[in-house]
């Protein structure tokens, strides 16, 4: 069976990219950054997506993969999905949190769950 890889987040731009590893320094995942002859690259499946090297790319050769367009032409398709979101939803958008989850669930999206559920369970189950 072949190993499923994780989809890609962060891209780097070969010919920007001057190998001055502040992306590595600024990274919390060093590991997945692998510093080759003339760039530094970014393992997907060690990446965890969240943009430190992207501000700290004075030669703006990291970008950040946006499959917006991908996700709503799947979601039109009919493709089944779910939501997972994290309790700074509520703090991001104060009061207007479900109207977000209102949103994605017109769009298609067919559950919502608030990320700390799993958390719940880790810790019920820890207890048991």
């Amino acid at each position: 069976m072949r190993e499923r890889k994780l989809s890609p987040v962060i891209r780097v731009n070969k010919e920007k990219c001057v190998n001055c590893h502040q992306c590595i320094s600024a990274c919390p995942v060093k590991f997945c950054n692998i510093a080759r002859n003339e760039y530094v690259e970014v393992d997907e499946d060690l990446c965890i997506g969240c943009g430190n090297c992207i501000n700290h790319c004075q030669h703006e050769a990291r970008e950040i993969i946006d499959d917006f367009e991908i996700w709503m032409s799947d979601l039109k398709r009919g493709t089944r999905m779910v939501a997972i979101a994290a309790p700074a939803l509520e703090a991001n958008f104060p009061g207007k949190s479900m109207n977000l989850v209102g949103w994605l669930k017109q769009l298609g999206v067919k559950a919502v769950f608030d990320v700390s559920f799993g958390a719940e369970l880790t810790i019920k189950s820890y207890l048991n």
